[in-house]
């Protein structure tokens, strides 16, 4: 018998204000829990209109499509360390992870291709896609990563993990431009409000 396909929800197609990129997977995916995703959080600065109006509006979305409040993808930093003195980088912040089947594109700031993959710690901005999800499991938004944009290299200075993260390996690799595929999982739908663009 073939397994009930997720009902999804177009919400939202967007970037984010520019934040600082943590446990990033972006030149090769992640495999750890039986998932090949590429991946990356945001860490947005807690106390800036922009930011927290930001998180408000993404977890309001959440929130339409009878999501948790416990699952709520925006995360309050300062509870996360609460929890876990090695994610003590987090307070201050909101973080939000954003993930795809697909390896994102990675642009500079003029729009022009990546050489060197964007890591932990660098300023970023995301183009993202917010859908409504309800797998029997699990109701409520998750976010899909479509690109990345780098501002600021910063991976040196903080490169977002905390200890015990020693199975990340630096993204060195020339990234390449992948074909998108029509999955729910990069739904390129502009279902938002229009205020919303990429980069």
């Amino acid at each position: 018998m073939a397994e009930a396909k997720a009902k999804t929800t177009p919400l939202l197609k967007g970037a984010t204000p520019k934040g600082i990129l943590t446990w990033a997977w972006l030149e090769k995916p992640d495999t750890k829990f039986g998932k090949s995703q590429y991946k990356a959080a945001l860490r947005l600065e807690k106390g800036i209109p922009e930011n927290d109006a930001f998180v408000k509006k993404i977890n309001d979305l959440h929130k339409s499509v009878k999501g948790k409040t416990d699952q709520r993808p925006f995360k309050d930093g300062d509870v996360l360390a609460e929890d876990n003195e090695k994610r003590e980088n987090l307070r201050g912040f909101w973080v939000m992870t954003f993930k795809s089947k697909n390896k994102p594109e990675q642009m500079d700031a003029k729009r022009n291709e990546l050489k060197v993959s964007a890591r932990s710690g660098d300023l970023a901005k995301i183009s993202f896609s917010l859908v409504g999800m309800d797998t029997g499991t699990f109701k409520g938004a998750t976010a899909y990563l479509n690109k990345i944009m780098l501002l600021e290299r910063r991976a040196n200075d903080d490169d977002g993990f905390g200890e015990g993260d020693e199975d990340y390996e630096a993204d060195t690799a020339t990234p390449r431009t992948n074909d998108r595929t029509d999955d729910a999982d990069d739904s390129d739908d502009d279902s938002g409000d229009g205020d919303d663009k990429d980069f």
